[in-house]
């Protein structure tokens, strides 16, 4: 990978500073984060790897909001 792009210093000249996208903040929940850190390196990875990445973001965002407020281990009903 370019190391100008993998460090952004050289990458973010060229891009208009309200194209940029807004920092990550960690949420504290892991899969979460890897999730949002997969989904900032979309930029950087072939168009035809996108939608197989938006499915897996997809399925984690939304099975950690259905167990949200579950108690750790308990399982579906």
């Amino acid at each position: 990978m370019n190391d100008a792009i993998q460090d952004g210093s050289e990458a973010d000249d060229a891009v208009m500073p309200e194209q940029r996208a807004p920092a990550v903040v960690p949420t504290g929940h892991t899969e979460i984060d890897e999730a949002l850190a997969a989904l900032g390196q979309l930029a950087h990875r072939p168009v035809t790897e996108h939608v197989t990445t938006y499915d897996a973001i997809h399925h984690v965002v939304r099975t950690t909001l259905a167990d949200a407020g579950r108690p750790e281990g308990s399982g579906t009903l």
